[in-house]
């Protein structure tokens, strides 16, 4: 079976740690954070369709620009926090040989 990566041989793998937990929780955490933050924009209609406040539409709209803002930001930051954990995963795994052969016209140091 000739397959493009190879396996390292002898090399011994990390055991799964935090970054295991980080991925594991980042849908619930993308989901719950984003409904918190998506809560101002919510109330603000649900408030203003009932007749409890009296608000302008560029009040409105403000608060949907800040939540939106926010909720960008929020978004990119657990991206990040993602993408990180997955390369410590990856980092932690098996190592791979790609090309391995021997070359012989390297130069050898003296011992």
């Amino acid at each position: 079976m000739n397959t493009l990566l190879n396996i390292l041989p002898g090399f011994v793998t990390c055991p799964p740690g935090v970054e295991r937990k980080i991925l594991h929780g980042v849908p619930a955490i993308l989901g719950i954070g984003s409904l918190i933050i998506l809560l101002p924009s919510i109330v603000t209609r649900a408030l203003v369709a009932y007749d409890y406040i009296q608000v302008t539409g560029s009040t409105i709209k403000l608060i949907d620009i800040l939540v939106i803002g926010t909720l960008v930001v929020y978004w990119l930051t657990i991206l990040t926090i993602a993408i990180g954990a997955f390369l410590v995963k990856v980092m932690k795994g098996p190592a791979y040989v790609a090309d391995a052969y021997p070359m012989e016209d390297v130069e050898l140091p003296q011992v």
